[in-house]
């Protein structure tokens, strides 16, 4: 495994080992982990209640929501936009 990183990302207490391939790959986990924190604090300020276990689930659950959504949407406005703009040079160039 050449140029591999070895870091630690740390959420809720726990270090997760991790390696990863770049520090572009280190930032996304920072920066995913960071997230998870803070869901994880916002669901305890929605619901003080809870045990701890709970509140990784749901952070689990509204995190793969998530993904799942963004799975979904596709963008096809450039696309669209790119089609129009080669129609209308067609056009232009009198195409038959």
């Amino acid at each position: 495994m050449a140029n591999k990183l070895n870091i630690n990302v740390t959420i809720e207490g726990i270090q997760l080992p991790l390696l990863v391939s770049s520090p572009e790959e280190e930032k996304i986990y920072r920066d995913a982990a960071s997230s998870i924190q803070r869901r994880i604090q916002r669901l305890r300020d929605a619901y003080p209640n809870l045990t701890n276990d709970k509140y990784y689930v749901m952070a689990m659950l509204n995190t793969s929501v998530e993904a799942v959504k963004a799975s979904n949407r596709t963008d096809t406005q450039p696309y669209v936009e790119m089609m129009h703009d080669l129609e209308k040079e067609i056009e232009s160039l009198d195409v038959k």
